[in-house]
């Protein structure tokens, strides 16, 4: 892979550190990447916490053989699967950088769909708490924010949230909020942002 998109995160992985992994304390034990696309968030996490369990998930076709490369290096592991807030199927919109393809909900698998999980089986495959949710599924995020429950699982949360549908910032603070999530970071831009977060419980 080597569209413009896979170079911008490989930069804000690697270089920039957009998603804060050298100012986490404590160490997470438990990672979970949603929208890994080729998996460079995860082979950074990787990199500063060797002990960490790590899950990506990623449902793009287009990428897989670069993950599974890449998981293979870093020693996490990866789901080509879409995660949402009910199991179900999705199809892919996938008609510029890899990392701007989007998923759209299918009824069924007879329609040629990606498997998606709901968030409450990617947490248990993870024992049951995630202590650093990573996600980035260009849109996605507003269905997984109604799995309300499975939240409850999650300590710490780094994302970019992504304006679609006539939504505003305010909506992304009302969710957060609504999770029981409290936002230390925020950095707006023009229809996406980047949010940190940590679970108040």
């Amino acid at each position: 892979m080597g569209d413009h998109g896979t170079k911008e995160d490989f930069f804000s992985c690697f270089v920039d550190d957009v998603y804060g992994l050298t100012k986490l304390a404590p160490q997470p034990r438990t990672i979970l990447d949603i929208g890994a696309n080729v998996g460079f968030f995860s082979l950074a996490a990787r990199g500063i916490f060797p002990e960490a369990q790590i899950h990506a998930y990623e449902p793009n076709p287009r990428v897989l053989d670069a993950l599974h490369a890449n998981s293979l290096a870093g020693g996490f592991q990866f789901y080509p699967e879409a995660v949402g807030a009910a199991a179900g199927w999705v199809s892919m919109i996938d008609q510029s950088d890899s990392n701007q393809a989007q998923t759209s909900a299918l009824g069924s698998a007879d329609q040629g769909g990606i498997a998606q999980v709901d968030l409450a089986t990617a947490i248990e495959r993870l024992g049951g708490q995630v202590d650093l949710l990573k996600m980035d599924c260009e849109g996605a995020e507003w269905d997984i924010f109604k799995a309300v429950d499975a939240w409850h699982g999650v300590r710490e949360l780094r994302m970019e949230y992504h304006l679609t549908n006539g939504r505003t910032v305010a909506d992304v603070r009302h969710a957060l909020n609504a999770l029981s999530f409290d936002i230390t970071r925020q950095i707006d831009q023009q229809g996406f942002g980047l949010v940190w977060a940590t679970h108040t419980r």
